[in-house]
């Protein structure tokens, strides 16, 4: 049973669902996100990426061309519960998500094994937010607060000269989750006059890099097809990403105060994205009004430069990005 909607949202889709019912009379499908009373919805959240550094992409340190490529790769898996605090038939509604668990897992150059992560600091955390029925968050306050805390966890605890030092840690990839959890549905124009097969709408969203940089993409989802199941109607909605020029609003910086980054990223400076591309596919299930499952791949091009120039050196960063949202249980 659909509980968030407002009166007259609900009643454009009752009226909606019983014409496609009666003779598939209209291709526009409603799409909303609604949770349920005593239903807890349990998602299994993984960010991965392989990171490429290349401290002179030029090739002119090394007589045979390009200087070698410094390789590292981080993970971070999560455990997240949703459940609704308060249903409000006609606007907002509170919904609670606990994390149940929070790992990290790290490959570097650097040998010397880094202290804990500060987005496992995660796990056994709640947090609370209130949204839409289009699945657009209007109140971040409690978010905000989880992830500041986070960031303090991700300094080292004994500090030297070099003042504050920030261990590699994941935590903005838990806030590009969140934040941007069901931009699908909340980023389309007018949700009240339905998707159509081959309808397409755009969103910026921010992306976690392993420096602390607020990047953006532009995402452009598509709804590719919608498939009937024994659980219900199925969107098929695929995206693709570019780079943005703009800045998404109210990005969550975790840190506070200036600070030194350990490892590679500690001596390179100026970072500027060069490019982005990806595609990704979402499953998302219209009658229960809840994303079943996703799958994102892209990749990321950075230019970069050191503390003290070198001579015509042209440091450059690679990313390749890996995000996987499944809906454990319902």
């Amino acid at each position: 049973m659909r509980t968030i909607f407002s009166l007259t949202f609900t009643s454009i889709i009752v009226l909606s669902l019983a014409g496609c019912r009666q003779g598939q009379l209209s291709t526009q499908n409603l799409l909303s996100v609604d949770f349920s009373e005593g239903t807890v919805l349990r998602y299994k959240l993984v960010s991965s990426r392989d990171i490429e550094v290349n401290l002179d992409s030029t090739g002119s340190s090394t007589k045979g061309g390009k200087s070698k490529a410094q390789k590292m790769s981080e993970k971070l898996e999560m455990v997240i519960a949703y459940k609704a605090v308060e249903l409000d038939p006609y606007g907002l509604s509170t919904i609670e998500g606990r994390c149940e668990s929070a790992r990290v897992t790290r490959t570097s150059v650097v040998r010397k094994a880094s202290e804990r992560d500060g987005a496992e600091s995660l796990a056994g955390q709640s947090f609370r937010f209130r949204i839409t029925p289009t699945g657009r968050i209007k109140d971040y306050t409690d978010l905000k607060a989880l992830v500041r805390r986070c960031g303090d966890k991700a300094f080292a605890s004994n500090t030297g000269r070099q003042g504050r030092i920030k261990n590699p840690d994941m935590i903005t990839d838990f806030s590009a989750f969140q934040w941007h959890f069901w931009d699908s549905i909340a980023s389309i124009e007018d949700a009240a006059a339905g998707v159509e097969p081959g309808q397409s709408w755009k969103a910026t969203q921010f992306i976690a890099l392993p420096m602390p940089i607020p990047a953006a993409r532009e995402t452009t989802y598509t709804l590719d097809r919608v498939e009937e199941t024994d659980s219900g109607r199925k969107a098929v909605i695929v995206s693709s990403y570019k780079l943005s020029d703009s800045r998404v609003k109210n990005w969550p910086r975790p840190y506070k105060g200036s600070f030194n980054m350990r490892g590679m990223f500690g001596f390179l400076r100026k970072f500027k994205l060069h490019s982005l591309e990806g595609a990704g596919e979402q499953i998302f299930n219209i009658d229960t009004g809840t994303l079943e499952s996703e799958e994102q791949h892209y990749k990321v091009h950075i230019e970069a430069g050191f503390m003290m120039p070198l001579g015509d050196t042209v440091p450059t960063v690679s990313v390749d990005q890996n995000i996987s949202i499944k809906l454990l249980s319902q």
